[in-house]
């Protein structure tokens, strides 16, 4: 799992200011400085991956993608990928009160929850990230901005869809 992180770590240093100029489009503009901080923080942990990410990245997206990550490591240590997405997706739905369809990173994560393979799984994640800029935010920052971020990409299912994109790919490494 750490040479994982320490590809998403690399991988998330090249997209920082996409990843931040997208969320500024829709909210305050630091989502890739922010899923950069946590993931350097996981990638160095000697335990406990999501526990690191979620301290370091802070406010609601560490607690949210630390979801993410969890749900990562116990597909690196055997369980079923989809089974490991949707009980994130859960959680994540749980704590963020956001549904399918409001624009956040549940847009790209539920899709992949249906998958059963790491491939398949980073497939629908694009599409379901590539879908939100024809949806008006329900939620978070981006439900103030003017057309509520309609024509936009979404930040958190860009960052989804990227994680397990490097999670596919360093599973056929």
């Amino acid at each position: 799992m750490k040479d994982f992180l320490a590809l998403c770590v690399t991988r998330f240093e090249a997209l920082e200011q996409e990843l931040n100029q997208l969320d500024a489009a829709t909210g305050d503009g630091d989502h890739g400085a922010t899923i950069l901080k946590g993931l350097r923080a996981a990638a160095t942990a000697d335990a406990a991956p999501e526990k690191a990410f979620r301290k370091a990245a802070g406010g609601a997206s560490g607690s949210l993608f630390a979801q993410i990550v969890a749900a990562l490591e116990k597909v690196a240590n055997g369980a079923p990928i989809g089974e490991a997405l949707a009980q994130a997706a859960e959680r994540i739905t749980m704590l963020g009160q956001a549904q399918p369809g409001d624009k956040t990173m549940l847009d790209a994560l539920i899709p992949a929850a249906a998958a059963t393979t790491p491939d398949a799984a980073a497939q629908a994640a694009a599409k379901g990230r590539d879908a939100t800029p024809d949806m008006a935010a329900k939620r978070g920052r981006a439900k103030h901005v003017e057309g509520a971020g309609v024509g936009h990409i979404d930040a958190g299912a860009a960052s989804v869809a990227e994680l397990l994109a490097i999670f596919a790919e360093w599973r056929r490494m």
